[in-house]
């Protein structure tokens, strides 16, 4: 993986998140109703962003366009309509953001079991799916998230090896995740 593309992603990301004195992932933890800590969800952006970068490469698939939709303030000229935030074992959060075009580059099912060294812990046990415009998913659009994730944790996961469950009620248009593993 051509790491200066990374690294040059990830101090610009850092560069605009710190010149917003990181507003912008302050309101994000909040309209999620996670802890006011900022800085945790910018450092563990950065680690799943590269993850989904390292998965990928693995995989043969590009990344660069990827890449370049993980910006700090997501705009739609690159169609990117929906933001996973991922809660890394009550370390970290990580927001990834995803369009139709570049949603093969998150893959859940890799994610489930990564190690995030930084953390001394591995994978992540719930993650939240919002709009990035602010509005509420739609009835449709969660059908069609629920199956897509359903189909991504399925791919690798058996039922008999992996839970999960939906819920779409605790806050009012955005669907929570939550994951565990089969004993």
């Amino acid at each position: 993986m051509p790491i200066y593309q990374f690294k040059q992603w990830e101090s610009e990301f850092r560069s605009i998140a710190k010149a917003d004195n990181f507003t912008l992932f302050r309101d994000h933890l909040q309209m999620l109703n996670l802890p006011n800590k900022p800085k945790l969800l910018l450092e563990g952006t950065v680690q799943a962003v590269l993850a989904c970068c390292v998965y990928a490469n693995i995989d043969g698939r590009p990344f660069a366009d990827f890449l370049a939709t993980q910006k700090y303030r997501p705009d739609n000229t690159d169609n990117v309509k929906q933001s996973f935030t991922f809660e890394l074992r009550g370390k970290a959060f990580a927001r990834v953001l995803v369009s139709k075009k570049h949603a093969s580059c998150l893959d859940l099912a890799d994610l489930y079991n990564h190690p995030w060294v930084r953390y001394k812990v591995s994978g992540y046990h719930r993650f939240w799916v919002s709009r990035t415009d602010g509005k509420a998913l739609s009835h449709k659009e969660k059908a069609q998230i629920e199956k897509d994730i359903t189909n991504d944790l399925r791919y690798d996961y058996a039922e008999n090896e992996l839970g999960f469950w939906f819920d779409d009620s605790t806050i009012e248009g955005i669907l929570r995740v939550e994951l565990y593993d089969v004993d």
